[in-house]
């Protein structure tokens, strides 16, 4: 009986552990999907990096180079593919400050800031795995329920641009 007990509860996890898989190769071929509509539909020339990310320039600087400690100010929007913005900071009168290696900025941010320079102004299309992943992003209110900003999966398009820049002591 015992054994029958754990023979059971094995073939449970294993396939609870191949749906999700199966579940999991959807979601990433609809996001690979998405992706390539939204580069083919917006004429977009720029090859995507070995991580995925595609960074477009749109004005190149002429500060310094960004590096990894620095200390940044920036004025982006955020945007879904379909072109649905969720957030947006250049309406602000100090942009958003943060140090380039602080706990969580997504890696996509990460990964790009570095090619930027003091003025640079660029976008950045960064698939959900440089993001907020497979859980995505949202908050619980008040009333303990959950508000879902960014779903999982969720391509996002960004538009950066570098306004403050303080280097690291080295």
């Amino acid at each position: 009986m015992k054994n029958n007990l754990i023979s059971a509860a094995l073939a449970a996890v294993l396939l609870t552990a191949i749906s999700c898989s199966n579940s999991e190769k959807k979601y990433e071929e609809e996001e690979r999907s998405l992706i390539a509509d939204y580069v083919a539909r917006n004429n977009i020339t720029v090859a995507p990096d070995a991580n995925g990310l595609y960074y477009i320039e749109i004005n190149p600087g002429a500060g310094e180079n960004v590096e990894i400690g620095d200390s940044l100010g920036v004025y982006y929007v955020g945007w879904f593919l379909d072109g649905t913005e969720f957030n947006n900071n250049t309406e602000e009168t100090t942009p958003f400050r943060f140090r380039l290696d602080s706990y969580g900025l997504i890696e996509g941010w990460i990964i790009a800031l570095p090619r930027m320079r003091l003025g640079t102004k660029a976008q950045l299309l960064i698939p959900s795995k440089l993001a907020y992943g497979s859980v995505g992003y949202g908050y619980y209110d008040y009333y303990g329920r959950y508000i879902s900003v960014i779903p999982g999966y969720s391509p996002l398009l960004f538009e950066i641009e570098v306004v403050e820049l303080v280097k690291a002591k080295k």
